[in-house]
């Protein structure tokens, strides 16, 4: 293979990460070979050896790492402690570079983890970027020995409107499995706490697929593998009524019925509710907002400013008015927000008033600027906000203290908040497609709640035994390649 790209979504149930598969589409366009190994974060060593065996060659130019979902351990960038000496050992054989991308880490990560290993760390979304990588042509930052390339002023994608994941025989789909799938690209909100690499696009519906596109790209997957369910990956499903018009005429015009989940902003869709009908109506089976704080004050300072009252009546509008699972997440330690009003967003999130179904609750993240390569508002001047460095030598992140709250209380109220939401919450939006392609029916995986759909079918953490057969399903089918 000309390049091998090592991807996995590790996290509870399974489902493909987008950016692998695009990249790969991406250079078979132009007449590269391109092997996409999946669940690479759950291989053995046994099987590891296997697939390498097979797949890296002489001919090899590029191993890629798709990191975004690859691992939830901030201390490593696979699961397997052995991976990245193994993959050197490849390298040194065939003289491949090896090349890693994605929205998980940054130089600190990379280097310090891998500085030998990872030849080339690559920022932002690389559709164009791994051409020149492949094609040994890539301008960057070199710094002690990486290239370090920023797609965004480099090799910045312009054709997005005109492209799809395509999905071939190589890639081992399986019938009727849940696929990602991109319709447009990027936010055009910027809230203080947010690295995504496309926030802050402004107009996002020019970043938006072509209609005919989007169609195409849906009737081949339904043709092809019978795909009716997806895990939208936009970074937001609703930013304007019109992108939901755009959505229901695509997908309601379609010769068969699509369902999904994606994130998507809660004041939008109760400032705009006639919306709604129209997002059921695509499809959407879940709904993943994230609404962060119910406090005013902390609202409006990270660029989510609705009002308490309104946006609870609103989701109880929702609610009633659909049959959507919704869920959202919500940040303790936000700016200027007292400890006791935390403490009644948890009682309301825990009581049978909330019209939430899925709730995640975080304890405030401010990473430091060298652990990625996008940074938030907050990354760069949290001082701006009232919040003091507890642990100044902490070179991956601020332990911050604002006032109110600090990290370790914030720590302690997550915790909490696990334990008491535990036999009331639902999987999240993203969380259905995965579940469901353990084999689990989508009405069922929406309807019970999480803990108890565990009990009472298979445990569907990441390493348990449904997601290990699969992964052995899908080795089968990619040994005999």
């Amino acid at each position: 293979m000309d390049v091998v790209l090592l991807s996995d979504v590790y996290a509870e149930g399974w489902i493909r990460g987008a950016g692998a598969y695009k990249l790969a589409t991406e250079l078979r366009s132009v007449g590269y070979t391109v092997q996409v190994i999946d669940f690479a974060s759950r291989l053995t060593y046994d099987e590891t050896i296997k697939l390498f065996d097979k797949f890296l060659t002489q001919q090899t130019k590029v191993l890629g790492v798709s990191n975004t979902f690859m691992s939830n351990n901030g201390s490593k960038i696979f699961e397997q402690d052995w991976m990245l000496n193994l993959i050197q050992e490849y390298k040194n054989r065939f003289k491949f570079k090896v090349a890693i991308g994605g929205n998980r880490g940054g130089p600190a990560t990379y280097t310090k983890l891998a500085r030998d290993t990872f030849d080339i760390l690559v920022s932002g979304f690389a559709d164009k970027a791994i051409l020149a990588i492949v094609e040994g042509t890539a301008k960057g930052k070199q710094i002690e020995g990486q290239l370090i390339i920023d797609s965004n002023i480099d090799y910045e994608y312009t054709d997005f409107h005109k492209s799809k994941t395509i999905f071939t025989e190589q890639d081992c789909i399986f019938p009727g499995e849940a696929l990602p799938i991109e319709i447009a690209r990027g936010c055009k909100f910027r809230c203080s706490y947010c690295f995504y690499p496309g926030n802050g696009k402004g107009d996002t519906y020019k970043h938006l697929k072509d209609k005919s596109i989007l169609r195409d790209e849906l009737i081949y997957n339904f043709e092809k593998f019978g795909t009716q369910v997806y895990d939208i990956m936009d970074d937001l499903l609703n930013d304007s009524p019109e992108k939901c018009e755009y959505l229901h005429d695509v997908f309601t015009n379609l010769p068969f019925k699509v369902k999904f989940g994606s994130y998507a902003r809660s004041d939008l869709l109760i400032s705009h509710l006639h919306t709604l009908p129209l997002l059921e109506e695509s499809g959407a089976v879940g709904l993943q907002f994230g609404i962060e704080t119910l406090y005013k004050k902390s609202g409006s300072a990270i660029g989510k400013g609705m009002a308490k009252e309104k946006t609870i009546e609103g989701l109880h509008y929702i609610k009633e008015n659909s049959n959507i699972s919704l869920g959202s997440g919500f940040i303790f330690g936000l700016p200027f927000e007292p400890i006791e009003s935390i403490r009644s967003t948890i009682e309301w999130l825990d009581s049978v008033d909330c019209p939430l179904d899925n709730k995640e609750v975080y304890a405030l993240s401010i990473p430091s600027l060298n652990s990625h390569f996008e940074h938030s508002k907050l990354m760069i001047d949290p001082y701006r906000w009232g919040y003091k460095d507890l642990d100044p030598n902490n070179k991956d992140r601020m332990i911050w203290d604002n006032g109110h709250i600090n990290w370790y209380q914030a720590q302690d109220l997550k915790n909490e908040c696990l334990e008491r939401f535990r036999y009331h919450n639902h999987f999240n939006a993203h969380q259905i497609s995965r579940v469901y392609n353990m084999g689990y029916d989508i009405d069922t995986v929406v309807e019970t709640p999480a803990a108890v759909f565990r009990q009472e079918y298979q445990s569907i953490k990441p390493q348990s035994q449904s997601v290990l057969n699969k992964k052995e399903q899908y080795l089968e089918k990619l040994y005999a390649i």
